[in-house]
C-alpha cells in the first residue's frame, strides 16, 4: 500500500490494517456515487461556522457510523482514500479524528462502509454544513 495513504490515514489517528481484498458489496466507485448524488439526504446536518463543528462532525459520524453497523465489534471498517484505489481496512483509536480528511478548500469528504458490505456511512460538506450520510446497499 501506498505510503502516502498510509500517512494520511494515521493522521487522522486510524490504525491501518490493509488493503480490502474483498469483492462483495460496494465499489469506493459506486459508495462515492451515491455519497454525492444529487438526491443524497444528509440524517444530520452541523454549520460549518460553529465554534466546535470539527468535534461535533467526528462525533455524529462516529455514532451514525455504529448504529448503521459500519463499525463492527473489533471497531474495525472500510474507507475510502479515493475514486480508484481500493477499500481500506482501518480501525478506531482514541485518537481517530475524521476532520484530518478536510482538505485545504475546507472541505471534507470522509466515505466508510461495512467489511459486509451492506452500510456505508460518510461526512461530506455541502453548501456551508457538514453532512452525515448513512446509505443502504441491499445484500444479493
Amino acid at each position: 500500500m501506498d505510503e502516502s495513504i498510509v500517512s494520511r490515514l494515521q493522521s487522522a489517528g486510524l490504525e491501518v490494517i490493509s488493503p480490502f481484498a474483498g469483492t462483495e458489496g460496494p465499489s469506493t466507485e459506486q459508495a462515492f456515487q451515491r455519497v454525492v448524488h444529487i438526491d443524497a439526504k444528509p440524517v444530520e446536518r452541523i454549520t460549518v461556522s460553529t465554534a466546535d463543528a470539527a468535534l461535533q462532525v467526528n462525533s455524529s459520524w462516529r455514532s451514525h457510523a455504529l448504529s448503521a453497523g459500519v463499525i463492527s465489534d473489533d471497531g474495525s471498517f472500510l474507507v475510502a482514500v479515493g475514486l480508484r484505489h481500493p477499500w481500506v481496512q482501518v480501525r478506531l483509536t482514541e485518537t481517530t479524528d475524521i476532520s484530518a480528511f478536510e482538505g485545504a478548500d475546507d472541505e471534507l469528504l470522509f466515505v466508510t462502509r461495512s467489511i459486509t458490505g451492506h452500510s456505508v456511512c460518510a461526512a461530506t460538506t455541502e453548501e456551508g454544513e457538514y453532512w452525515i450520510l448513512v446509505l443502504d446497499f441491499p445484500q444479493p
